[in-house]
């Protein structure tokens, strides 16, 4: 303010932020004041309304106070709009105060809330939202959970998805031939698949997508979980073979793919964002100057980045040259920061906004302005706590049965999820082609958990202090915290909580040194294989607490390759029911999705995945 050269000029301090519940300004301001009260003589000389450059009211609070070189002055502003707050502070000596007071006022007047446009791109031509704080990298090779995968969805396809039904289509694929055998798939691929910068995907780019992929399982395993069917995956990650000998480039349209055994869940498989294809043109080259390729990715799916800074903004554009409908909003607008979605969806700031467990009896409340436009669906999900299976003292399964019926998790699930998830008895979760719903029900009872807990190797009394693994910056959540409150009130176990950054945590939980831990599952494809077998053979890489059980292992291997439909299904029911009655984990609850959804916005897809699908979204002129 004023001249920047003028050193007796007082210094602005101005923040803009989002609040976590709507306040009023003088509210704002009120919140803030007792932190400045134990100042030596602190009083407030003044106090009123500012009306802003836009129409929105401010409030300012004038101070004064004891330094140490005489009597300070202090002015503390906040506004409100919606979710967003601006807060402005100066302090200094009461004579530069003074002297400038006019000009501070004017300055701070002259604020103003205004719509953001990133990179001018006009609000109605976007889709606007807030999720999270968005991807941790661009490379579908790699990623792991879903806040970073529901971004390469948008970027990158593979040869097969799933459609609005959820059902297997085909994508970069025009077709897939099938052997006799089960054994070998033919896949032609479609002759306008492109890349965004134009170039034409060959059927050697998916072969050194899956190649490159499956290179990097010491950084992640995921690929070798969705391509480890295929012949020559073992012996090309050990380097005993510098191709997939199972993946053959018969022409540039044209792959042949052998796989280890006939499995009815092959095609499904290759869904999941691991296989995807990337270019190989912009992965070796930007890879060879140390620069990450996958900053400015060139995919082949409906959107093409084309802005993206880390923490503030990423912007999507459709891409017209799609090979399948072109999309058609011309601009996603992911805002990585901000308040409660909630609160910014009522302000207008946001056109989608996922709601939080505890915030669903707000929004189905009789008396909430957009009850009208709250949207449920169904989500293929379970969420579970982890034993590490291979190490004391879960590794007597009478001391996880223990742990599993000292829980009241009934109650649990009532308070802490309520309408959000369902209480789980198994892992496949309902509405799946595979659930049970006749499974027995896991009882609470905690006098015959103390029974199981003396009677197991050791012990009442022999219970080492445990660690229990959770996402979290500051403090756990609610169900967490219950978790450990019963398990200490009804089997008298001691157990410490240790928090992992949430956006790191399923990339860092096999090297925690815990003893439980918490996980969530969401299908990749409506197979039975994709839970039981993926979270639970010995073998597998997302057995995370490294349960092992020769019977279960059996089953599994049968179910794999089993072609009669009704006798593969038993297999997976009696797998299931021998993972509970073991007590392999604890399964907590199968997760649903609450999603608010301005009514200009037209045909998006709640995926049972996770996702959302946005390949046929429009937006209605009168946003």
């Amino acid at each position: 303010m004023g001249d920047p050269h003028d050193e007796n000029a007082p210094i602005l301090q101005v923040r803009l932020g989002y609040n976590s519940e709507i306040v009023t300004a003088d509210a704002a301001v009120d919140q803030m004041l007792p932190q400045l009260f134990s100042r030596s003589g602190f009083r407030t000389i003044d106090e009123s309304f500012i009306s802003l450059g836009d129409g929105s009211k401010g409030f300012h609070t004038t101070y004064q106070w004891r330094g140490e070189n005489g009597e300070e002055q202090g002015i503390l502003f906040a506004a409100i709009r919606g979710s967003k707050n601006l807060i402005i502070l100066v302090e200094s000596s009461k004579e530069k105060i003074q002297a400038h007071q006019d000009e501070l006022f004017t300055v701070i007047s002259s604020a103003s809330f205004v719509d953001p446009q990133p990179f001018g791109i006009p609000r109605e031509q976007a889709l606007t939202l807030y999720f999270d704080d968005g991807p941790l990298l661009l490379d579908p090779a790699v990623a792991q959970e879903t806040q970073t995968i529901r971004y390469i969805t948008q970027i990158f396809s593979g040869l097969t998805s799933f459609n609005e039904d959820s059902l297997l289509t085909l994508e970069l694929a025009r077709s897939w031939d099938v052997s006799a055998d089960g054994m070998v798939y033919t896949f032609t691929l479609r002759d306008d698949a492109r890349f965004h910068d134009g170039r034409k995907v060959t059927s050697g780019d998916v072969k050194f997508s899956w190649e490159r992929a499956v290179s990097l399982d010491s950084v992640s395993a995921t690929a070798r979980t969705y391509l480890g069917d295929i012949v020559g995956i073992e012996q090309f990650i050990d380097g005993s073979s510098t191709d997939i000998s199972g993946v053959q480039v018969v022409d540039e349209a044209t792959l042949q793919v052998t796989i280890d055994a006939p499995k009815a869940y092959f095609l499904s498989k290759l869904t999941h964002s691991s296989t995807f294809v990337v270019d190989e043109n912009q992965v070796t080259a930007v890879e060879a100057n140390s620069v990450p390729w996958w900053s400015t990715p060139n995919g082949t799916g409906p959107f093409k980045l084309t802005k993206w800074e880390p923490g503030r903004v990423m912007v999507l554009q459709a891409n017209e040259n799609f090979y399948r409908n072109p999309p058609v909003i011309p601009y996603i607008v992911y805002k990585l920061f901000g308040g409660v979605p909630r609160l910014m969806y009522e302000n207008g700031e946001i056109d989608v906004a996922s709601i939080y467990a505890d915030e669903l009896s707000i929004v189905k409340g009789v008396n909430y302005q957009f009850a009208d436009e709250l949207r449920q669906s169904s989500e293929f999900s379970v969420h579970y706590v982890g034993f590490r299976s291979d190490r004391a003292p879960f590794d007597d399964p009478l001391v996880r049965k223990a742990f599993l019926i000292a829980l009241d998790r009934k109650t649990l699930v009532e308070d802490r999820i309520g309408d959000s998830g369902e209480l789980a008895q198994g892992f496949l979760p309902p509405g799946h082609p595979s659930y049970n719903a006749k499974i027995p029900k896991i009882p609470f009872d905690s006098e015959e958990a103390k029974r199981l807990l003396s009677q197991s190797s050791y012990g009442t009394d022999g219970l080492p202090n445990l660690i229990y693994s959770a996402q979290g910056a500051t403090r756990p959540s609610a169900i967490v915290s219950s978790l450990i409150e019963m398990w200490r009130t009804n089997l008298g176990a001691n157990v410490e909580i240790q928090l992992a950054d949430s956006d790191l945590y399923f990339y860092v939980l096999d090297l925690l040194d815990d003893n439980l831990f918490t996980y969530g599952w969401v299908a990749d494809y409506l197979d039975p294989h994709n839970f039981l077998d993926v979270l639970f053979h010995s073998k597998s890489k997302n057995n995370i607490g490294g349960y092992k059980n020769d019977k279960l292992d059996k089953l599994l291997e049968d179910a794999r390759t089993e072609q009669d439909p009704s006798v593969r299904l038993s297999l997976y029911r009696k797998a299931e029911m021998l993972i509970v009655e073991d007590a392999a984990a604890i399964p907590l609850y199968h997760g649903s999705n609450h999603v608010l959804v301005k009514p200009y916005v037209k045909n998006l897809i709640l995926t049972p995945f996770g996702m959302l699908n946005f390949r046929s979204t429009l937006l209605n002129s009168n946003k």
